[in-house]
């Protein structure tokens, strides 16, 4: 389905995958408090997608709702109405996200990929926004979001996780209050781990020498060891898994480490140059739950949501932002957020359409 085609053809049925009470919700966070040119808030939501969808310009925006029937409005008047709109697009989107979080409708453990990707404004090279984004791995789709300005870091602690589901970081998560979050609810960690930053403890609650513990691999042989961590006034107790890298993968991780210390005018440290021989992983389930092998394979899975965001930005250009007014911003990329869970369910109703109206039986059901 073209992206047009979202706010144009298709918007009856797009329609009802929003809550019934949209004007109760608009007049609540302010989008819709004087009912000028725009009357309802279906026709308000039409325009804020698409703006941000579609990629329209404020002139396009405008001309499009006249060209709709949606309103009669100049360009300025359609960027006032979007401007308010912001909360109340993000009231939405907390909406859906709630209703794909329904209890009891997983079975087993659920698989959430938890990353974040950089936003920037025109004209700008550095980070101007960051999207945080949680992936349920099993349906492919967005699970949690957040967006924050350049300051927002990555952590675990941006998310609320359900008792049982398994939380896969990379290195930027590897950060022991993140965990700890984590772990408090109820939910499991993976996590990949830096040695700088994520100090352990052996079994016996001894300082750990990271590196020194996973030198004696050989390569493709996996180490699994029990270690702890510490974090405010707790110990937490988990396991340490490693695989040494080939000599091929070893040798471009080196490369990368003394090319960054050269831009940063230092030399790399020897500690660094040994651990990236290594990958290595840090998780709380038990092996009889998570054997060391599978959880190497699980977190392999992580790119999936660097595939997913590729997808964002390609499809949805996610990556060029139009505006610089901070509030029409948030509505453009909320707008933008709205797009993709559209797309997700819109490719979710698509496998799971049948032409004779039913799914097929296995003959070991019957």
């Amino acid at each position: 389905m073209e992206t047009a085609a979202v706010v144009a053809d298709n918007w009856a049925f797009v329609r009802h995958m929003f809550p019934a009470d949209l004007d109760e919700s608009a007049r609540q966070f302010g989008a819709l408090v004087r009912r000028r040119q725009i009357t309802c808030a279906d026709d308000l939501l039409r325009l804020a997608l698409g703006y941000s969808v579609c990629d329209m310009s404020l002139r396009q925006a405008a001309a499009w709702a006249d060209a709709m029937g949606l309103c009669s409005m100049s360009d300025v008047a359609v960027m006032e109405r979007l401007q308010k709109s912001e909360q109340w697009l993000g009231h939405l989107i907390v909406c859906w996200l709630q209703q794909r979080r329904r209890p009891g409708e997983i079975t087993r453990a659920r698989v959430r990929i938890i990353d974040a990707t950089v936003l920037t404004g025109p004209g700008s090279t550095g980070t101007d926004w960051r999207l945080h984004l949680g992936l349920d791995l099993e349906r492919m789709c967005i699970s949690s979001v957040e967006l924050t300005g350049p300051e927002g870091g990555e952590s675990f602690a941006r998310h609320c996780f359900d008792a049982g589901e398994i939380v896969v970081g990379d290195c930027g998560y590897g950060q022991r209050a993140g965990v700890a979050c984590v772990l408090e609810q109820g939910a499991h960690a993976l996590v990949r781990i830096n040695w700088q930053n994520f100090p352990l403890l052996t079994a016996g609650h001894e300082p750990l020498d990271i590196v020194g513990y996973m030198e004696p691999l050989q390569p493709g042989e996996i180490g699994d060891w029990q270690v702890a961590f510490e974090h405010g006034s707790r110990c937490y107790p988990m396991r340490l898994i490693a695989i040494r890298k080939s000599p091929q993968a070893t040798e471009k991780a080196r490369r990368k480490i003394r090319r960054e210390a050269r831009r940063k005018h230092h030399r790399p440290d020897p500690r660094s140059l040994r651990a990236a021989a290594f990958i290595y992983v840090l998780t709380d389930l038990p092996p009889d739950m998570l054997p060391a092998r599978e959880a190497l394979e699980l977190y392999r899975l992580r790119w999936q949501i660097e595939i997913f965001f590729k997808r964002l930005k390609g499809i949805l250009n996610f990556d060029g932002l139009r505006a610089q007014d901070e509030r029409l911003v948030r509505t453009y990329i909320y707008g933008k957020i709205l797009g993709a869970l559209i797309v997700d369910e819109l490719r979710a109703l698509a496998l799971a359409f049948f032409p004779w109206g039913y799914p097929l039986r296995s003959q070991a059901a019957e």
